[in-house]
């Protein structure tokens, strides 16, 4: 009976979330670039509870590189690039941002969790150009299976699978398979099972 709910919830939010997706697919198609998609995050980010839920996974489903229908994006939580993939059973707490960024199967990222595209997004090749007038380039960031983001973390450069980073931390480097990160900038500390890796 749940699942059956479940399904016609998510088919209630497709309805919802329809004219939206193909209006920006369609304008993507004529573009060849994201139009009306940024504007669509930050307004669906906006909807509470499950229904905010339910169309937000919806909506992604539609637009997104990959998204399962399975995923959470917790209110206030949107995505800037559409080249994004989720994975399935992706938990996304409430006000995360997730830039160019593959985020691996059963990973969960706390509240206020910032995936940013790269280290170096912003130019500063021309120092007679302002800032926000260089070359940008974005860099897909990889997050890997199995892994949990603790609140206000700020990566931006990949994690391996099976992982921990701790609350607050600030990932500037890569951090390898099976690893628990802390601090900023964020550093291993132990394995995630270490009772495994002695055996």
């Amino acid at each position: 009976m749940k699942r059956k709910l479940k399904g016609i919830c998510y088919l209630l939010a497709l309805g919802l979330a329809m004219p939206f997706a193909m209006a920006e697919r369609i304008l993507r198609g004529l573009c060849g670039r994201d139009v009306w998609f940024p504007a669509h995050a930050e307004g669906l980010s906006l909807l509470p509870g499950r229904v905010g839920h339910f169309v937000r996974n919806a909506y992604y489903h539609l637009t997104l590189q990959r998204c399962p229908w399975d995923c959470y994006f917790g209110f206030g939580t949107l995505l800037s690039h559409s080249e994004a993939e989720i994975g399935e059973r992706v938990y996304l707490g409430a006000h995360c941002m997730i830039g160019l960024a593959t985020i691996g199967d059963d990973t969960m990222l706390a509240d206020h969790v910032y995936l940013v595209s790269g280290k170096h997004q912003h130019g500063t090749s021309d120092p007679a150009v302002r800032f926000q007038d260089q070359p940008q380039t974005f860099t897909r960031i990889r997050i890997g299976r199995n892994c949990w983001l603790g609140v206000n973390t700020v990566v931006m450069a990949d994690v391996g699978d099976n992982c921990l980073i701790g609350a607050g931390s600030v990932v500037t480097r890569e951090i390898p398979d099976n690893s628990v990160a802390v601090g900023n900038p964020a550093r291993v500390i132990r394995n995630t099972f270490p009772l495994a890796a002695v055996k």
